[in-house]
């Protein structure tokens, strides 16, 4: 329901005598007789008043109340609350597998990590406050310091996603294009991460500086000393288009031009790695590193496609906003909730792509689970569950007085060790093998791979 029309019928529905001297109150604020329509009178009573006592008494009889909306609310509850528990513990977890395996320590592993170290800051230190205080509260009940610190935070992980994407993009182009060129090292990896958070912090110190608690020119922020939090660049004309110009040079700093540098390298990667051929390789060997360096940008340009689509409508809204004033229309709650939730969910994304499209990650996430008893029979379940299809090594495995034999089956299929057990006398068994196992195995037979 529209807020006119809310304010209205609770107007409406006010005893005789109540609503009489609220009827007196509106026409006390707004004299003027060219404003013959009275929801208008209310409005403009309710808003933008300046009678303060007399205003008061229409809140305090709920006449100016806004219309709720519990649906709306609850959803917003459950959609920006999902984003934050899987946000925090898939990219936890990315961390932490990257953090403890000496050979997941590679440079893209440690861009990798630094993506997840991005997101979480995004969803730790912005997605609670951000619709809390601009979806549920309506106002900035977190003090004048956490205004700053979380305008800034949101803005320094944005763009070290951005940077991080483009350093992986980067890496992966030198590395593929000139092959015989030294690669990156791990220390020059720190380097280039720490220079991405430099860079980040120093693009984005304007949005620390300008943001402040500000009251609207409203009566219930005015009168019940509700502040927002926002950037204030001033009134002039100067000050306005100064924030115009910076907010249109972060949409090309953090998008556009890193999403040219992103389309120019993995366009290049990729019709260098399904076009060209390395001399001198053995064919089966030969189809091995095409098949890793495939995948992996399979998943890279996967994680690029995911930050474009979550990003851009959001970006875009922000542009428009500061060129032309839509904050009056309507449905622009909704607009900015849709498009703020889907830039915000991109946190949670990138451990869904490397768990679904890389070994190793997928591998290491296992690992994680397995350390939860109540995980450790779907995990097993669900690696031996899968059917062998390549090539098949069959190794028997005698176990202690009161087990019988097994048959280990394993199966090599892009580069990926998948096995599975059953009995010797062809009844199903429980794995011959648990997931620590499978691990280790897949560890020590898998051939080397970008990730």
């Amino acid at each position: 329901m529209a807020t006119d029309e809310y304010r209205w019928n609770k107007f409406l529905s006010l005893p005789g005598e109540e609503r009489n001297k609220s009827e007196e109150v509106l026409f006390l604020c707004d004299p003027d007789d060219n404003r013959s329509v009275l929801v208008h009178k209310l409005m403009f009573a309710c808003d933008h008043c300046l009678e303060k006592e007399e205003v008061l008494s229409l809140w305090q009889q709920g006449v100016c109340d806004l219309p709720p909306s519990p649906y709306f609310d609850t959803s917003i509850y459950v959609l920006y609350i999902s984003i934050l528990v899987f946000a925090v513990l898939g990219n936890s977890m990315v961390v932490y597998v990257v953090c403890s395996s000496a050979k997941m320590r590679t440079v893209t592993n440690y861009f990798i990590a630094n993506l997840a170290v991005g997101d979480l800051f995004m969803a730790i230190f912005c997605v609670p406050f951000s619709f809390m205080s601009t979806l549920i509260l309506k106002y900035w009940p977190f003090g004048g310091e956490l205004c700053v610190a979380v305008n800034y935070l949101q803005a320094v992980s944005v763009f070290v996603s951005a940077y991080t994407l483009v350093a992986i993009s980067l890496d992966r182009y030198f590395a593929i294009i000139y092959p015989l060129r030294p690669r990156m090292t791990r220390f020059q990896a720190k380097v280039i991460i720490a220079a991405v958070w430099v860079l980040a912090l120093a693009t984005t110190l304007p949005v620390a500086i300008y943001s402040k608690l500000f009251e609207p020119p409203l009566n219930w922020y005015r009168y019940f000393g509700h502040q927002v939090c926002t950037e204030d660049w001033g009134d002039s004309e100067s000050n306005k288009g100064s924030r115009t110009a910076y907010s249109v040079a972060l949409m090309l700093l953090q998008y556009s031009l890193p999403l040219a540098v992103l389309i120019f390298t993995y366009s290049r990667i990729a019709v260098v790695v399904w076009g060209k051929k390395n001399l001198g390789e053995t064919p089966a060997r030969m189809d091995r590193i095409a098949r890793s360096k495939r995948k992996m940008i399979k998943m890279m340009v996967t994680v690029v496609l995911v930050y474009t689509l979550c990003w851009l409508p959001f970006n875009a809204l922000m542009v428009v906003r500061e060129v032309h004033n839509i904050d009056g229309w309507a449905y622009i709650k909704y607009l900015w909730a849709l498009f703020h939730w889907l830039a915000m969910s991109h946190t949670c994304y990138n451990p869904v792509i490397l768990c679904w499209m890389s070994n190793k990650f997928r591998s290491g996430f296992c690992n994680v689970a397995y350390m939860l008893p109540c995980l450790r029979r779907y995990v097993d379940t669900w690696f031996f569950s899968q059917e062998p299809e390549l090539i098949r090594v069959n190794t028997y495995t005698n176990y202690s007085r009161g087990t019988s034999s097994r048959l280990v089956t394993i199966s090599l299929k892009d580069d990926t060790i998948i096995f599975k057990s059953r009995n010797i006398n062809g009844h199903n068994g429980a794995p011959a093998y648990n997931c620590r196992k499978f691990l280790q195995m897949l560890e020590e037979t898998s051939s080397e791979s970008p990730l």
